[in-house]
């Protein structure tokens, strides 16, 4: 076990250096001057002056390469950096923000599971029923429609129509912890479908792969309750395709997080991450990725190590 988690440790330290670099090398690639977009907000057209002086406070004057490793020192001491734009610090802006992303994310990947599991194996369970097609059309619903619909029809539906609930805006649980579930509630629910039909599905197709295995048949035949089976045998099989799918879900809401924010309002991470690309903002966007692909780095570091609690023949490999 402790030599299988030192792999997986080693290779996702390689994972991380190959994150910071290849996002480092792609933002300067972009088009357009961070300097230009610090001076947009001048009266008067930047002078050629101005902009050297601009992009020499920025150090963007430097070689790429001694950029390149100024950028992995400051990555190894956990500093992201000073805005281009505000001049504010990154890890602050940051790190204020992310909390209310995941104040989404997390809610809807629970939810996603607590409701995703159960009907896939309600689904495989009783798959010669009517149950089963029932629960695939809710699955299809799931897949069928983008995230942004789903949330502009709740929107319409919840908050214009029946005025159950506020349209968008963001209050701290601290502050109103009422309020702060009256505003989640839409834009949870919206991100949480997708991985829910996801789930799901993958719930019962690994279920009804495993109940078609000798195994179970031999349970069968010693006459063991089919609650037991499904419980101490075949769901235990069944889950390590579906933790899988979990983990990817996690990383793939990040993405499904940047339209919800724009919907409702919300003042997470991502429409800062989307501000300060249209301004060529380097330490915003640097910082931003990285703590993301860090997090969506990680859960698959955790879901690897958790196989092994479901198959521990995953650490002879």
């Amino acid at each position: 076990m402790g030599a299988y988690i030192i792999r997986r440790s080693i290779a996702t330290a390689i994972l991380l250096y190959l994150i910071v670099t290849v996002v480092f090398l792609l933002l300067h690639l972009l088009p357009g001057d961070p300097a230009t977009a610090v001076l947009g907000g001048i009266d008067a057209e930047p002078t050629e002056e101005d902009i050297a002086r601009v992009r020499e406070d920025l150090g963007l004057d430097r070689p790429l390469y001694e950029q390149y490793l100024s950028y992995l020192g400051d990555t190894a001491r956990l500093d992201l950096g000073e805005s281009f734009v505000n001049g504010r610090s990154v890890s602050g802006d940051l790190f204020a923000r992310l909390p209310r992303t995941m104040m989404l994310i997390v809610p809807a990947i629970i939810l996603a599971i607590v409701t995703g599991i159960p009907l896939g194996i309600l689904a495989a369970r009783y798959r010669r029923s009517l149950i089963d097609p029932a629960v695939s059309s809710v699955a299809l619903l799931g897949f069928s429609v983008p995230v942004f619909v789903s949330g502009l029809l709740m929107v319409y539906l919840f908050a214009i129509q029946l005025d159950w609930l506020p349209a968008n805006g963001f209050v701290a649980p601290r502050d109103d912890f009422v309020g702060f579930l009256k505003r989640a509630a839409m834009p949870i629910v919206a991100l949480a479908l997708g991985p829910m039909a996801i789930t799901m599905r993958m719930t019962r197709s690994s279920m009804l792969e495993q109940m078609g295995n000798d195994y179970v048949r031999t349970a069968r035949a010693k006459g063991l309750r089919e609650f037991t089976i499904l419980r101490r045998h075949v769901l235990q099989n069944a889950l390590l395709p579906v933790v899988t799918v979990v983990a990817l879900q996690f990383g793939a809401m990040f993405a499904g997080s940047v339209l919800i924010e724009s919907i409702f309002n919300w003042p997470g991470v991502n429409t800062y991450l989307l501000t300060a690309i249209g301004v060529r903002d380097y330490p915003v966007v640097q910082g931003i990725v990285l703590v993301i692909a860090s997090i969506f780095v990680l859960i698959n570091f955790l879901t690897d190590i958790s196989f092994v609690l479901f198959d521990p023949r995953i650490q002879h490999k």
